[in-house]
């Protein structure tokens, strides 16, 4: 049997390295948003359920609402394309550059905990997937948050925002 030669040994273990290193670089996909409204958590629940469940409001269609659980998941699909670009950003890969933007579904989660002074701490989670196609392949990204739709929402629960 053949010994393996010191060179090719390192090599392998560099390779792997840096294939590790760059996967860790990449920032994360969604970055929570948060912020303190001066409202007490239940009149938060109630204001961001209302807003969600509200047609003429938004377009969001509630999934999930507990009050005792202080969460509330909302889903919105078939995003246009304006609104896409100013809520995510996706990347695709070089197979995939020639695709067109068809179709855009996001689900928020939106977490409210008690703050001092009769207050609550709103914490906003955007998960975007954005479907692309060409001809009738279709694939679906998952794409990044610009942070602009969870600053909305953050605005909508009261949290004051900076500048006002």
């Amino acid at each position: 049997m053949k010994a393996v030669r010191p060179s090719l040994l390192v090599t392998c273990v560099l390779v792997f390295s840096l294939a590790a290193s760059a996967a860790a670089l990449e920032p994360p996909r969604i970055i929570p948003a948060s912020g303190r409204a001066p409202q007490p958590p239940s009149q938060v629940f109630k204001t961001l359920k209302t807003y969600f469940s509200t047609p003429s409001l938004s377009k969001f269609q509630v999934t999930q609402a507990s009050e005792a659980a202080n969460v509330i998941v909302a889903r919105e699909s078939g995003v246009d394309t304006a609104t896409w670009t100013q809520w995510a950003a996706c990347q695709t890969d070089p197979m995939h550059m020639l695709y067109h933007f068809q179709d855009g579904t996001v689900t928020l989660k939106v977490r409210l905990d008690p703050s001092p002074g009769n207050a609550t701490f709103v914490t906003v989670s955007a998960d975007f997937q954005g479907t692309y196609a060409l001809g009738q392949e279709t694939t679906t990204l998952a794409c990044r948050s610009t942070g602009t739709l969870e600053q909305d929402i953050l605005r909508v629960a009261g949290v004051p925002q900076s500048g006002n």
